[in-house]
């Protein structure tokens, strides 16, 4: 009997999105997956004077909390048979220890840098540890070398039917002010909407909603199957494709963006995305009557998650 090929993941949980690649490895002929959380709930002060320790250690350039990730994250590996496999999203979160550890217990050390090196510039320090580097950042990949590597499509739905024009969820950061100036473009022109901006503390808005509570992912999929047109304003410190543009890819639906250089993808077609100007928006009226024009299967294929995983992680074999 072939022993199966051993791979696993080091993520954020991201409202779910990451063990969405577990389940997508796991249908692979002779793989078995599983997934390890950097934020897994577990961390609790012993009382006052943990807490205590814990400020003074900050002072001193040491948490408690981040201590306690490394410890958990090598005591839990530690348990298991060495991995074919590594694969780690966000391995900037972890010390140099705990790199070095999780390197010696697998065969292949694989990262995958979802926010820019400008965003978080550890992401440079750390690029030698890894075997291989995937990254949708086009500046990361060509300063750097890295592999360039989309995000992915993890669910569909074929219903053209909604009960708002648009949708947009994100949280409160320096896109807030155009986030409100769209709304009230959208309010203007009498087109419904659901956009809602999380912050952890309440504070008045004209135009969004504001929520307290984080939504989950199943959460935020109900909300953008009401809608005919998902929002999506980029970041900043970003270049590449956010998970909005393959939720509208999933989901059928419309995309208005800030990202100029969604044109250039071949699922691109100006009858489903409008690419609109911060400093001026403007939204053709037929593009928001206009109905949404299917993406072609071979297309939409190289995005789907199934297929996403196997250059990765070079599996060829067909599903089970």
């Amino acid at each position: 009997m072939i022993d199966s090929r051993k791979i696993l993941i080091i993520a954020p949980f991201a409202f779910g999105y990451t063990k969405h690649i577990k389940d997508a490895l796991n249908t692979k002929n002779g793989v078995e997956a599983s997934i390890l959380y950097l934020d897994k709930p577990g961390f609790k002060y012993k009382g006052l004077g943990h807490k205590i320790q814990n400020f003074v250690s900050k002072i001193f350039g040491k948490n408690l909390k981040k201590t306690f990730v490394f410890d958990r994250i090598k005591a839990e590996v530690s348990k298991l048979e060495k991995q074919q496999d590594i694969f780690i999203i966000r391995p900037d979160i972890l010390d140099n220890a705990t790199l070095e550890f999780l390197k010696t217990r697998t065969a292949n050390f694989i990262a995958y840098y979802w926010d820019s090196t400008r965003r978080f510039p550890r992401k440079t320090e750390i690029k030698n540890y890894f075997d291989a580097i995937y990254s949708y950042d086009k500046q990361d990949v060509e300063q750097y070398g890295f592999n360039k590597l989309t995000n992915y499509v993890f669910a569909e739905n074929t219903s053209k039917d909604y009960e708002y024009l648009f949708f947009n969820i994100s949280t409160n950061d320096h896109r807030f002010s155009l986030i409100e100036n769209l709304a009230g473009y959208l309010k203007q022109h009498n087109w419904s909407y659901s956009i809602k901006v999380y912050n952890g503390t309440p504070f008045e808005t004209k135009h969004v909603e504001l929520i307290t509570e984080q939504l989950s992912i199943s959460e935020v999929e109900k909300l953008i199957l009401k809608s005919k047109i998902i929002v999506e304003i980029q970041r900043n410190d970003q270049i590449g494709l956010s998970f909005r543009i393959f939720e509208a890819l999933g989901y059928r639906k419309k995309l208005i963006t800030t990202n100029t250089d969604v044109v250039n993808y071949d699922f691109y077609n100006p009858q489903n995305i409008l690419v609109i100007d911060e400093n001026n928006i403007e939204i053709p009226e037929d593009f928001v009557t206009s109905p949404y024009v299917d993406i072609d299967e071979a297309i939409l294929n190289k995005y789907r998650l199934e297929n996403w995983v196997e250059p990765i992680f070079e599996i060829n074999e067909n599903t089970k």
